[in-house]
């Protein structure tokens, strides 16, 4: 029907180039349907997703970086909403044509697992636990895990977050916990334990303990003010954490146990800067 449309656009003396462009452009779009009428062939879908994701060159302009990340970014979010067809073709490209670029790796990954996700899950688990693959494509498989297969993913990622059982490499930690946070909430299970722990424990990478602080203010307990009370009057040296904490009791106390509580750490805290930012709290929260 576009083919139609367009060939029954009579060009005018007026603007015969205008005309043509629009030709063009129309006959453009209806290459882009098969001659039922249907959705585009997967190999070229997918070889215009290649294009989409392979970045420019150091020395292109920043035009044309800006266009880069415009066309790369509605090309992700086009075929992501696509049929299964393009995700598989996606799988085989990935698995079979040896793409140098993670990046370009990692988009394929990330259109399979929305498309084919019972095709792809078994390799997202893999690159998760399976040293070898670049960073961010295993950092990018871990998060497509937790959005695929929920409960592959927390049988996945809950014994390492919680035990660190083994020595092998994993993606960051703070990536784990969260895919392994998001899996929780699409099942609607209790995070709490695992983020307190995680939160709570001087020895695990900076992020994940950032992350997990943060994470608490979102689901109000006993365990998780705890926690972050504790984390509060730390003396790890990490102000960040304690701010964090301070930020997440704020959200999850009801406003008069929060003002009080920060009054008592005020009157019993040592470190100038943290004593001023606490006031911050108290005269644009609790005045």
């Amino acid at each position: 029907m576009n083919s139609l449309r367009c060939l029954r656009a009579r060009p005018s003396s007026a603007a015969p180039l205008l005309v043509l462009l629009l030709l063009g452009a129309c006959l453009g779009a209806c290459d882009r349907t098969n001659a039922s009428g249907g959705a585009a062939d997967p190999a070229r879908e997918i070889h215009d997703l290649v294009t989409a994701l392979t970045p420019p060159a150091a020395t292109a302009l920043p035009v044309e970086k800006s266009e880069f990340f415009a066309t790369r970014k509605r090309t992700l979010e086009r075929l992501r909403g696509s049929s299964e067809a393009n995700g598989l073709e996606a799988l085989r490209v990935l698995r079979e044509e040896h793409l140098a670029l993670p990046e370009v790796r990692a988009g394929l990954l990330d259109v399979a697992a929305h498309t084919a996700p019972k095709a792809t899950v078994d390799l997202l688990a893999k690159l998760v636990v399976t040293f070898g693959e670049a960073d961010h494509v295993r950092s990018e498989a871990t998060r497509l895990l937790g959005e695929c297969d929920p409960v592959r993913a927390i049988e996945i990622l809950e014994p390492i977050l919680r035990d660190q059982y083994d020595g092998r490499t994993y993606p960051p930690e703070d990536r784990m916990l969260a895919a392994w946070l998001a899996a929780n909430e699409r099942l609607s299970l209790d995070p709490v334990p695992l983020l307190t722990l995680v939160a709570t424990d001087l020895k695990r990478p900076m992020e994940a303990r950032h992350l997990a602080t943060r994470e608490l203010g979102r689901f109000p307990s006993d365990q998780g003010r705890q926690a972050l009370q504790n984390i509060l009057v730390e003396s790890s040296g990490n102000g960040y954490i304690r701010r964090l904490a301070m930020q997440a009791l704020r959200e999850s106390l009801p406003k008069e146990e929060f003002c009080s509580l920060a009054l008592t750490v005020q009157q019993r805290e040592s470190d100038p800067q943290f004593i001023i930012y606490i006031q911050h709290h108290i005269d644009d929260y609790c005045r």
